[in-house]
């Protein structure tokens, strides 16, 4: 039988990869809580405005402006490394009437397949669509639909910013999109570290050490110079050295670190119980350390290693196991290693090396996340620590799997330990829209169970909103539908559209269908989202929190009245009427006529309908207009019904 003790007290494994240089930046560089803000909201404003106090233009920049200024479209190329996805989004910051609109664009249509969708653009919009991560085959079908994007953000007078495919050739660009694109080149990687370094607080640095100053002449890319400069600041702040010299030196040795350092560290720890506390206070970095004892002592048991039957006075002490390891409890009693960022490595070891390991992991992980001593942010760690390790192997079918299992368990912490990984994996750069794909699939499932529908709200009210929320607020969608009403999902769904103009239009698109298939929760939705008090009916100086009805938005809530008419019981919207006839009365002249207009266009002229709207009306001081506009409609001037 496999065993914990056959894994870590064998000999090192043979997989890692030796060579020299950073090997794990692409597994966590922008992971973890700390970096959370950025990677559910990139283009948020006060992000972007943080990022530009320290950004260094490349070269091409200027033109890439102007190309944006003349044509409103500019597509950013360069090598990978070179700062293109900074670039495009400091372009877009730069249009400051689009600041408040700025949104990421997807290259998939709601279902997570690859699509680039062309709807017209009502208002300005700063637009981004980042492929820089795209393969040829994505790029094919995206770039079918560039053209017509194009036409939408020119019509409408938005801002967009496409990021290319890393080395796209000539010939993959269509002719009419070729004066668009623009090369940028890296801007000087010394002025980048210095300013990353400044912003953080450190103001008085002017000079690097020659160990910096040699390793940044070797180019390296710029996300590796920005983890650079965060190694600096958390070397700086651990207080184990005083001299600026001292934390970079630190700060590179953590960057350049081996894979082949931890094996021989690992090899060294010839005790199974001491590799198990290694592994455990690199997935619990920062966790107290009574905490980091407690789910080490699960893992243990998850894996079937021999117990320790010595008698507790003979063992040795936490502090004593902890130093062995090359970890330490501070004085805040949080575990945390004696060198810089040493538990990604790890991480990644164990995880490379030791395959058999990796089920038992996740079900470790499924068990020590309902322990007491851990607190919320531990959880969120280790869940989002798993993902990483998952992700990183590229196999993300694996923690759909396993997430899919803890979001059945009766216990709320393992609930939330799935929503954790599943949010980590729907915003990962590689695998997010497999795991947005399966997202959909299970938002759609006949009846999904209760808990996996309780996850599912969960995951699309949190980081996914905040990044993607259309994708979110469709899955929300189809989650309310399947459930019973007052449904957590139904509530999300309506402040995450009444919060966003776009969102409020796209929900107000989708619910004729639901609404002529007489679904009570779309009915719901419509009573909330097309309530008087949420609609700017003139476009004269509308607030902020309505939704200013243009043609589109007309036409939407025409043909969302249009189905209730037609096939929802009178039961179900004569409050609504109400309430829009209500309104009517004490409207201006110009917003009452674009009212009436809307409800009487969805009587379609028809005569039945026509009266019902009418007797409606009788108790309100409009009726003299609805009688107007039914005649007008009918193409006769005083004809009473």
């Amino acid at each position: 039988m496999s065993t914990f003790h056959n894994w870590f007290d064998g000999a090192p494994g043979s997989v890692y990869n030796t060579g020299s240089g950073p090997q794990f930046i692409h597994q966590y560089y922008g992971s973890g809580p700390e970096h959370r803000a950025s990677r559910s909201r990139p283009l948020a404003d006060d992000l972007l405005a943080d990022l530009r106090r320290r950004f260094e233009p490349p070269h091409g920049f200027a033109e890439a402006r102007q190309v944006l200024e003349q044509s409103r479209t500019v597509l950013i190329d360069g090598e990978p490394g070179s700062g293109r996805s900074t670039a495009a989004r400091m372009l877009l910051f730069e249009h400051r009437a689009l600041r408040d609109s700025l949104r990421e664009v997807l290259a998939e249509d709601d279902e997570g397949n690859v699509r680039l969708a062309t709807r017209p653009l009502p208002e300005p919009e700063g637009l981004l669509l980042d492929l820089s991560e795209a393969d040829l085959a994505t790029w094919r079908v995206v770039h079918d639909g560039l053209p017509g994007l194009h036409a939408s953000v020119r019509t409408s007078g938005s801002r967009l910013a496409v990021v290319l495919p890393a080395r796209l050739p000539a010939r993959a660009l269509h002719a009419d999109l070729a004066p668009l694109r623009v090369a940028i080149g890296r801007p000087d990687a010394r002025l980048v570290l210095l300013g990353a370094l400044r912003q953080a607080g450190l103001r008085d640095v002017r000079d690097l050490p020659d160990d910096i100053e040699r390793h940044l002449e070797k180019q390296p890319p710029l996300r590796e110079v920005a983890h650079l400069a965060r190694l600096i600041r958390e070397e700086a702040a651990a207080g184990r050295r005083e001299k600026f010299a001292d934390w970079c030196r630190a700060a590179l040795e953590a960057l350049n670190r081996s894979p082949k350092d931890v094996a021989d560290h690992v090899g060294k720890l010839q005790d199974g119980r001491r590799r198990a506390l290694l592994l455990t206070a690199a997935m619990l970095r920062g966790a107290r350390a009574d905490a980091v004892h407690e789910a080490c002592e699960s893992l243990l048991e998850t894996v079937g290693h021999p117990v320790d039957d010595r008698p507790l006075l003979e063992r040795e002490a936490l502090s004593a196991q902890l130093e062995e390891i090359g970890a330490a409890a501070g004085r805040d009693g949080r575990v945390a290693f004696t060198e810089t960022d040493y538990d990604v490595p790890v991480r990644a070891y164990f995880w490379t090396n030791m395959p058999g390991l990796r089920a038992h992991l996740g079900e470790w992980v499924g068990t020590a996340v309902a322990l007491r001593t851990l607190t919320e942010d531990d959880r969120v760690l280790l869940a989002e620590r798993y993902a990483e390790q998952v992700l990183g192997a590229d196999t993300p079918e694996d923690l759909l799997q396993r997430a899919r299992h803890w979001a059945g368990h009766a216990d709320p912490s393992v609930r939330k330990a799935a929503v954790h990984a599943l949010a980590y994996g729907a915003l990962h750069p590689d695998h997010g829209r497999a795991v947005r794909k399966e997202l959909y699939a299970w938002a759609t499932s006949a009846s999904p169970a209760p808990a996996l529908a309780e996850v599912l709200t969960a995951v699309c009210s949190g980081d996914l909103a905040s990044r993607h929320p259309e994708q979110a607020m469709v899955r929300l969608h189809h989650v309310a539908r399947r459930m019973p009403a007052g449904h957590p999902a139904e509530t999300r769904l309506i402040e995450l559209a009444l919060g966003d103009h776009l969102l409020h239009r796209r929900m107000l698109e989708r619910l004729p269908g639901g609404l002529a298939d007489r679904c009570e929760t779309d009915v719901r939705l419509f009573a909330a989202l097309a309530s008087p008090h949420r609609l700017a009916f003139s476009s004269a100086d509308p607030t902020a929190r309505t939704l200013p009805v243009g043609t589109e938005v007309a036409g939407s809530l025409t043909d969302c009245w249009a189905a209730l008419f037609e096939h929802v019981p009178g039961t179900h919207w004569h409050g609504l009427l109400h309430a829009w006839l209500s309104a009517a009365d004490q409207a201006t002249p110009d917003d009452r006529a674009r009212l009436v207009d809307i409800l009487v266009g969805a009587c379609r002229k028809q005569p039945v309908r026509l009266a019902v709207l009418y007797r409606r009306a009788l108790p309100h001081r409009v009726a003299p207009l609805v009688q107007q506009k039914i005649d007008a409609a009918q193409g006769r001037l005083r004809t009473r019904i």
